[in-house]
């Protein structure tokens, strides 16, 4: 941060103070500040907007402003020779936009309410620095923070630069892509913190990828408001980039009719089967079945070393996560693993029945055992992920850690 000259204010302060000309004429009150906002900058202070004496708004260039305190703001010039200007049209009004809204704290990666807004120098230009966010600054905007005279409640300030403003007057079109670099679950609480509408709109601000990963994240209560508010045709698009066991998941909260056009939209054009979704509805959360995910590599126990990178090239992009690859037979029967590392060192040529890790029944776990037996076997052999298999010893699909903490810490 470059070098911070004089004494820096807050908004509360100067918001219905005096205004006087350069002939200490009293002109009327300031009523609010504009800045022309920018995402990841401070925000030099753009326009005062003045109460004039005839009760009148009148605008004025921050560059005519000599003085700007808590106890007087003055003025360069004559009233009457000041010109009068019309804001930007995108301009941000400090005290009615920001003030008592939401604003998103990208460091926190969280929602907070703005009780004040401190004001200094960088770089030369009166800018906002910093968001308030702590009772203090309420009592401060109250007039009523001499009440705290053992000075118990701090300031707690957010950096400007780290915010994205997400009041309702302004326009959410374009989220910062410091907003989108955040991690899909920190996104999720964030969308489940706004209003609807606000959250809507960074969902559907999103590439349908990044959507999809956040919607996972997303309550589920919060999923379904989502997707009568974002319409069937846009949810459907952003649900079938999930992942199976996520989609069922949803599917299992919604009504019949619900769960039957999700179906049929997100089935529509793609490779993936409604019978196979429907298949996994069956199993209880609690179970295996319930917990797996059918989204996972599976290998021929003749693929060739090089034959299955060529797989893992083809389906990486369309994975949550790909760490091992799992080797089945002709006949669907699970014979063991095969991972990544392995893949990385072993002879092109050799095949997977060659370098495969075996697996014996005590290493998997059928559809339909419980939780704590998940837990158990994956604890015991210190997997990552373990394969599901039915009676008969068919790949049904696979558990990862994460999906078996997820059901553990649901509200983590």
């Amino acid at each position: 941060m470059s070098y911070l000259k004089n004494s820096m204010l807050y908004l509360s302060r100067v918001i219905n103070t005096r205004v006087e000309d350069s002939a200490d004429n009293f002109v009327g009150r300031l009523k609010d500040i504009l800045i022309c906002h920018k995402s990841g900058a401070y925000s030099p202070l753009a326009y005062l907007q003045i109460c004039g004496t005839d009760k009148k708004d009148y605008y004025l260039r921050y560059d005519d402003v000599e003085i700007l305190s808590g106890s007087e703001i003055g003025l360069k010039f004559l009233f009457d020779k000041i010109k009068k200007v019309v804001p930007e049209k995108d301009c941000v009004f400090l005290n009615r936009d920001i003030m008592d809204k939401q604003i998103v704290d990208l460091e926190g990666a969280r929602v907070v309410r703005v009780n004040d807004l401190k004001m200094g120098f960088f770089d030369n230009k009166m800018c906002v620095l910093g968001i308030d966010i702590s009772f203090r600054g309420l009592m401060r905007r109250l007039g009523i923070q001499f009440f705290d005279v053992f000075n118990i409640f701090k300031v707690n300030l957010i950096d400007w630069r780290k915010a994205q403003i997400m009041g309702q007057e302004l326009k959410l079109d374009t989220i910062s892509n410091d907003l989108k670099k955040l991690h899909p679950a920190d996104l999720a609480n964030i969308v489940e913190d706004l209003s609807l509408n606000q959250g809507g709109r960074i969902v559907e601000n999103l590439d349908v990828e990044s959507a999809a990963k956040v919607f996972e994240e997303i309550e589920p209560e919060m999923q379904k408001r989502l997707i009568t508010h974002l319409g069937m045709d846009k949810a459907s698009k952003i649900i079938r980039r999930m992942s199976d066991d996520e989609i069922v998941d949803l599917l299992k909260i919604l009504n019949k009719e619900e769960a039957e056009d999700i179906l049929e939209n997100i089935n529509h054009g793609v490779s993936r089967h409604a019978g196979k979704l429907q298949k996994l509805i069956k199993y209880d959360d609690d179970t295996a079945g319930g917990l797996m995910t059918t989204n996972y590599l599976c290998l021929d126990k003749n693929d060739t070393v090089e034959q299955a990178v060529e797989k893992v090239k083809k389906l990486s992009p369309s994975m949550r996560s790909l760490l091992y690859g799992y080797v089945v037979d002709q006949k669907n029967d699970f014979l063991g693993s095969v991972s990544l590392r392995q893949l990385l060192v072993s002879d092109k040529q050799k095949k997977m029945k060659d370098i495969m890790k075996i697996f014996r029944n005590a290493h998997v776990v059928r559809v339909d055992q419980d939780i704590d037996e998940v837990m158990r076997v994956i604890t015991k052999y210190n997997l990552n992920t373990v394969a599901v298999v039915d009676d008969d010893n068919k790949l049904s699909g696979v558990i990862t850690v994460d999906d078996v903490m997820r059901c553990l810490v649901p509200d983590a």
